[in-house]
């Protein structure tokens, strides 16, 4: 027997008046993953001292931003239009509005980057941080294919999003050892303000991993909901 939320979630998938909604959200899944896939070359760029690439790179995390920023509205706008329950259109807009977060939080990540000299930073600083930004890639990753499964494999869908709580707990810990190295390394050429900003991008790295869990729990919450 099918459920009514397992009828209300094929009806999802099966309405074509959904479809443009749909691939809208797929493509603001693939903007945001690539802006942060784009900050972790800036992070890696920016160890190395070429900031030639740190501006190619930040340019680029700062367009797919603004473009996933576009999309977000022209969603709403779309989901305004159609004639769908109001909870499912609540549903569609707050998971919206919490992936667009990620893509706002690599874009604050990356403009701290851009004006602090992270290549004077002691390499185990320099490390913590790659390893922060590599594991917000495989988060926003894995997020993706969470929302993907949504429809099609409710299932999976909370198996991933599970997958994404753990890598943010992993985060986490990534983020106590970077602080550790804030607190008990020596920063030479670092003003107190850059040692601020220093801990502000830290942060920011950490807050992207923070909604992508966050997404995630949308998506459990959408499961839930329509079973």
């Amino acid at each position: 027997m099918v459920t009514l939320g397992r009828k209300r979630l094929l009806r999802w998938f099966a309405d074509k008046r959904m479809e443009t909604i749909l691939n809208m959200v797929d493509e603001h899944l693939r903007l945001t993953r690539r802006a942060v896939e784009e900050l972790y070359r800036m992070v890696e760029a920016a160890s190395e001292g070429s900031p030639a690439d740190v501006d190619r790179h930040y340019r680029t995390v700062s367009e797919m931003e603004m473009k996933a920023d576009q999309l977000r509205r022209e969603m709403v706008e779309e989901l305004t239009k159609r004639d769908i329950y109001p909870s499912e259109r609540e549903d569609l807009m707050e998971l919206v509005r919490a992936v667009d977060w990620v893509a706002d939080w690599a874009r604050e990540a990356g403009r701290i980057l851009a004006i602090i000299p992270f290549e004077k930073a002691p390499e185990e600083l320099k490390r913590a941080a790659r390893d922060m930004c590599r594991a917000d890639v495989n988060g926003v990753s894995v997020l993706s294919k969470c929302v993907k499964a949504l429809l099609r494999e409710p299932d999976k869908a909370l198996e991933l999003a599970n997958e994404v709580e753990m890598i943010e707990e992993d985060i986490d810990e990534l983020y106590s050892i970077a602080r550790r190295h804030l607190a008990s390394l020596t920063f030479e050429n670092f003003t107190p303000g850059a040692l601020i900003l220093l801990n502000m991008f830290l942060d920011a790295l950490e807050t992207i991993a923070d909604w992508c869990e966050n997404t995630a729990d949308v998506v459990r919450a959408i499961v839930v909901r329509l079973h």
